[in-house]
């Protein structure tokens, strides 16, 4: 089972797949299904999902979607088992999780949702874009909230928006990676009433 999953990473990174390749095609066009195949598969959910190719893989752990604990199998005949128990998997996963550290290290995306009484409205989307711009990246996919990437903390994003904004603002702010929360205008007993939700067991 080691020595089929060894051949599988080898050939998906390159390691005899290119040359295999090279020296087969009949001209100048390459089958990516040869050298990258969608053979792994996912357990996520209690559900298997897949097949993907490693590349794919690669991208998930970028992405923040697969872990060192996430179970991974190399194909229909063979068990899940978390990529920290697969050597030769982990090995072809370095760059990737290492470019997911540099990522998280970097910067961290926020959810921003934003009102303001009518006296006030007209001054929170004056001032709200040049808030953000100065915090990072940002867009608006629905009015009143926003996304934004920053290399601030969360309460240094909500620091810059309580000062920037007017006092009767009323901003939730959501740090994606930790699921941290922060606001800005609302009663002083907001955590008391967010808690029993937030991070809270369903049961």
């Amino acid at each position: 089972m080691a020595d089929g999953l060894s051949r599988r990473v080898k050939q998906m990174t390159g390691q005899q797949g290119l040359s295999q390749a090279a020296a087969t095609a009949p001209s100048a066009t390459i089958d990516l299904s040869r050298i990258d195949p969608a053979v792994w598969r996912v357990l996520a959910g209690g559900e298997a999902h897949g097949p993907y190719t490693l590349g794919q893989l690669q991208q998930f752990v970028i992405e923040g979607r697969l872990h060192a604990a996430s179970r991974i199998s190399g194909g229909e005949d063979q068990p899940f088992l978390p990529i920290r128990d697969m050597p030769r998997l982990a090995e072809a996963l370095t760059h990737a999780f290492a470019e997911r550290a540099r990522r998280r290290a970097e910067a961290s995306n926020y959810l921003i949702t934003a009102r303001a009484p009518a006296p006030a409205e007209a001054a929170l989307w004056r001032d709200l874009p040049g808030c953000l711009d100065a915090l990072g990246k940002h867009m608006q996919p629905i009015p009143g909230t926003f996304l934004l990437r920053s290399g601030k903390s969360l309460s240094e994003v909500r620091a810059a928006l309580a000062e920037a904004l007017p006092k009767t603002a009323q901003v939730f702010v959501l740090q994606t990676r930790e699921a941290r929360l922060g606001w800005v205008g609302f009663e002083e007993n907001m955590e008391d009433a967010v808690r029993p939700v937030w991070n809270a067991p369903l049961s």
